[in-house]
């Protein structure tokens, strides 16, 4: 499955959202080379979106258009 690299952060929309799950689960944890940054993202089953989008968007490689 081909899951496009974002050219910007994602936003806190549900479509924002799935886009943001379906991309964190092809990078690689930054600590575990057997987890996803997905894993990554979701510390706690409790965790709000909100810091979950925010924890993906800390690596997400937004370019300038300079």
């Amino acid at each position: 499955m081909f899951v496009p690299t974002p050219t910007r952060e994602f936003t806190w929309s549900v479509e924002d959202f799935e886009a943001a799950k379906k991309w964190a689960h092809t990078q690689p944890h930054p600590d575990n080379s057997k987890l996803s940054l997905w894993d990554y993202s979701c510390r706690a089953s409790h965790d709000d979106s909100s810091y979950i989008l925010a924890r993906i968007n800390e690596f997400v490689i937004v370019k300038d258009n300079d």
